[in-house]
Parts: C-alpha cells; structure tokens; sequence
C-alpha cells in the first residue's frame, strides 16, 4: 500500500474528530437531527482549519446507508467511497481552475440529474471566490433554487470577495482559528499512535510555526519526521522551518540591554547566513518581548515557557521599564510590515538592531524640547564625523586615576561640639546674632567626612558595583565614580554629590533599578543609598530647576559619548 501523509491519515471522519470548530459541529449535527438541511452553505475561515473536511463528513451524514445521521458509520459503500474521492455523488471542484462561465454552464445542466447511488448530490466548491463575476451570475439562480437533492457547500479563505449576492443565498459558517493547545494535543496524540519519537520543543514550535493551521503542522510534523531519522530536537525543527532557535533571541535581547547595536547586527548576519526567515526572526523576537511584557506586568501564569525559560524571562525583564518594553513592541511592529515588502531584509533588520539599542526618550525630545532636540542632533553629526578617529580620541581623552582624585572636590570635615559648648553657642546667638535678630534663616551646615574606620570593607566593594554599572550604562558610572562616600551604618551608605542634577539622576526609577540590582550582586540584598549635596545651593524657581535638569541631562550624556570629563564648569546658575 502506498505511503499516506499525515494530514491525509489523520483527516477526521466524523463531527467528533473536528477540532476547534465546535459552533459549526454542534450546528449541522442539530440540522440533521430536526431535517433542516439547507440547500447552499458558505465555509469560511484560514487555511487548515476543516472546511473541506468538514464538508466531505457533511456529504457521508446525508447518504450513509443509516442516514441522514448525525453520526455516520463509516462502512458502508457510500462512506467508503466519499473517504477514497470515489463517490459519483460527491463532486469536489477547485474554484482556481474552473472559475468561468462555462463551467458554471456545465454544472447548471448536471444538478438536474439525480444521484448515482445516494440521497444527496453534494457540490463542493473549494476556493470559491476565485470565479469570475459572469461565472457568479450564472450560479445565482441554480444557488437560490436547486433541485431537492442537491446541496452546494462553497469553501473559501476570502469572503470578502464574493458578492453579497452570494452570501446571502447560503448558510454562512466561519471557521475559526485553531488554538495552539487544541493543536498540540492532536498531535501528541498521532506521535503517540504512531510510534514517533520528539522532544515537547520540537513540538510546541511545529505548533509556532504552524500559525493555527491544523494541516501546516502534520505537514511539518511529516517533514521532520523524515529529515531527523530518529528523535526529532527542536534545532531540527527549526532548520526545516527556518526559524531562529530561542538562544538567538536571548543573545539579541542581552544585546539590546546592554545597548550593543553592533553585536546584533553580527549575529542578525549569521542567522541570516544559516537560512533563517528574517520575517520568522521578528515574529518569534516579538512574541518573546510581549511574554517579558506580561512577566513585567506580573502575569507570569499567562505565558507559556518552560521552568528555564520562564527565569532567563524574569531575568531580562527586569533590565526593561514598562516603557521600553512598549516601545521595542511598537519598533518590532513597524519591522515586520517593512521586511515582509522590502526587496533588503536584511538591512531593515540591521537598521531595527540599532533602533532597538538607542535612548527612545531622546526620540520624543524633539516633541518636547525642539531647541535641546537641536543640540543633541548636532552632537550626533559631530559623534558621526569623528567616528574613524574614535579609539584615539578615547584614549587620548580617558583621565588618569591620580588626575581624576585631584579634581574631586576636597571635603574639610567639620568637628562636633560638645553638648556644653553647642548650648553655650546657641545662646550667643540666640542673644547676640544678628541673623537671629532679624529672624533670617541659619544655613545648613555640609555633610561630615568619614571616619576611615567606618570605610575599610566598603570601597572596595563600593568600586566593583561603580565598574560594573560604568559596564552596563556608561554616563550613569560616571555620575556615580564622583559620588564621596560619607557614612556607612549596618545596611545604608550615605553617598555626597556636589551638583543637584547628579542626584536627580540618580534617583530615576530606571537609575535605581539597575543600582540596587549590581548592589544586591557584590553588597548584599536590602542594601540602601542615600544621596546628600556637599555644596549650597541658591534656591531656584521650579522652571529653572526643571531646565538645569535637562541641560545637564543632556552635558552627561555628551561626557559619556565622547568618554570626556568636565573640565570646569561654567554653566549659570
């Protein structure tokens, strides 16, 4: 007997074996029942979904030897034949090639006559949007008033382009996608029945793959079969498919934490090169980030991972805001419409890498701020321009350590009175002070430098999590390589900044994040930062603070760009 593919074998042969389409089952098999078997219906739905089946198992409940039956029994003459294509009285006609007005010609004169050996003379139209319009004019009249033993069953994946004509004369049924779970149950169950071995990866992505298409993922199912001669892994799968394994997408999402465009765009080219489907690329790299999106939000029950995956998930989850997630979703969108029309995939997925890498609220600037929108992109040009120079500017630019301590602002540590001599100061100038007399405020006085013997575990740790943030966002290790360390007490260091923009920086939620997460790493969990100024400060209104902030939001970013340091600075105040 000659070899069957899967899709074929394990096409169902009752209502019973449908899977997902439950609303059509439980429709039909009530019609049968009541006899309220109409004359036209109208399938419609994807690819894979069971219209054709569906409609060969509606043929064998209206001329089973039992029938009508709701349940046909599969033995008979009549089933036999309609099962092997055979029957005269079930005729299956591709839409595609008998699409004009004379074949339709031809089937207005054959519904006259009576079946060979059934009830019913059953139609089936496949694809049947691609008549012509002649051709769905000579169907009308034949379609609203065919003889009584003939039933029309028009199967097609584009309603939208029949006539309303059409439709309006059938019983419409819209199949519906098909779950991923619902497939992947059907498929461990042929597995299973047919002695094949393969991994629970290798099998949810022929599920991925198949797009909610029953019949794409037996076909798939069948070619891996063949190609792995034994177990079927899930890098066999996805060599056959083209789909980039899901290591790739953790080493590009690494990638993209760490703003390293560069290394994605090497390891874009090398999937590229082994045949990957850059439209599979960003299919699979979108559903990963909207599982971190989910994690992010909490919904960790709402995904489907595995136990290892569902932790390397949470891990790279917590390197994102909820913003960032956003908008890379958003980036991802916009690629894949532009790959899926682009004659260059391949330079659409380098371009997305780069997106991908950069500060996005430096792209909304321009919405807010066109005049700091300006200066950035003028640094951007600059940064372009002296882009071949760059490793010798770097090195030629990259303070020493002594230099750098010579710059740091020297700190006079102030002695604490004594209760006695502390009272005795206050009643002299509560008596004798003119700034008391005229009831003006007292300045604060600066923070205390350590004590050296408070500090003798914590800097060397203090400088492993400056180096390993410096590592992870430059311009942020900077701000921090200048912080004086003040007081260190049981689980909390007090940590002296000499420019309020510097703490302000500090203190973003996304800055604190990445903070407490490299302080938890080489401190300790529950490990606390406080930030004081060492210098005064004039009192400011709210719009020049707001403004200082972004100008020196944007100095900071330039220092990390050009790996500089401020020399002096002369920014008014």
């Amino acid at each position: 007997m000659p070899y069957q593919v899967l899709a074929r074998k394990w096409r169902p042969q009752l209502f019973e074996e449908v899977v997902g389409q439950e609303h059509v089952v439980r429709t039909l098999r009530n019609a049968i029942s009541m006899r309220r078997v109409g004359h036209a219906y109208l399938f419609t739905g994807q690819r894979g979904t069971g219209k054709t089946s569906t409609a060969r198992i509606l043929a064998k409940t209206l001329n089973c030897k039992d029938g009508p039956t709701p349940s046909p029994c599969n033995q008979c003459d009549n089933c036999q034949e309609i099962t092997r294509s055979e029957s005269l009285d079930v005729l299956e006609i591709d839409g595609a090639s008998n699409r004009g007005i004379d074949e339709v010609r031809d089937l207005r004169e054959r519904v006259k006559f009576t079946p060979a050996k059934g009830r019913y003379k059953v139609y089936i139209i496949d694809e049947v949007h691609m008549l012509t319009r002649e051709a769905f004019n000579a169907l009308l009249k034949t379609l609203e008033e065919p003889p009584s033993h003939v039933v029309f069953v028009l199967a097609t994946t584009n309603p939208h382009k029949l006539p309303l004509t059409i439709i309006s004369r059938c019983q419409r049924f819209d199949f519906r996608k098909i779950s991923t779970a619902e497939i992947l149950t059907r498929l461990e169950q042929i597995v299973e029945k047919e002695g094949i071995s393969i991994s629970k990866g290798a099998l949810g992505l022929i599920v991925e793959g198949a797009e909610n298409s029953m019949r794409d993922a037996q076909g798939t199912l069948d070619q891996a079969i063949s190609y792995a001669r034994g177990k079927i892994e899930e890098q066999d799968v996805a060599e056959i498919m083209g789909i980039p394994e899901k290591k790739s997408l953790l080493a590009l999402t690494e990638n993209v934490a760490r703003k390293d465009p560069l290394a994605n765009i090497e390891l874009v080219n090398q999937l590229l090169e082994k045949g990957k489907d850059p439209e599979w690329l960003i299919k699979r790299w979108q559903k990963w980030f909207r599982d971190l999106m989910v994690i992010k939000m909490g919904g960790g029950d709402l995904v489907s991972l595995s136990p290892r995956e569902q932790k390397e998930a949470e891990n790279q989850a917590g390197r994102f805001s909820l913003k960032e997630l956003l908008h890379i979703m958003e980036l991802l969108g916009q690629a894949r419409r532009k790959v899926s029309f682009s004659s260059q995939p391949q330079i659409q997925l380098e371009v997305l890498v780069v997106q991908l890498s950069s500060d996005f609220e430096l792209e909304d600037l321009a919405l807010k701020d066109p005049d700091l929108a300006r200066v950035y992109q003028k640094i951007v040009d600059l940064e372009e321009k002296l882009g071949v120079a760059g490793p010798a500017l770097e090195k030629k630019m990259e303070p020493s350590s002594g230099a750098a301590e010579k710059k740091e602002p020297k700190i006079t540590p102030l002695s604490t009175p004594k209760v006695g001599e502390r009272k005795e100061e206050e009643s002299k100038q509560g008596k004798g002070s003119p700034q008391a007399q005229k009831g003006e405020k007292r300045q604060p006085q600066r923070e205390e430098a350590p004590a050296t013997d408070q500090l003798d575990e914590f800097p060397q740790k203090w400088e492993l999590v400056v180096r390993e943030v410096e590592s992870r966002r430059k311009y942020l290790g900077s701000i921090m390589l200048k912080a004086k360390v003040l007081k260190v007490e049981g689980s909390s260091a007090t940590l002296g900044l000499v420019k309020p923009f510097h703490r302000e920086s500090l203190k973003k939620k996304e800055n604190v994040r990445l903070i407490q997460e490299v302080l938890d790493k080489f401190v300790g969990s529950n490990f606390t930062l406080r930030y004081v100024l060492l210098e005064e400060e004039k009192e400011r209104t709210p719009e020049e603070v707001s403004s200082s902030n972004k100008l020196a939001d944007l100095v900071a970013r330039t220092t990390d760009l050009f790996q500089g340091e401020i020399v002096e600075d002369t920014t008014r105040r």
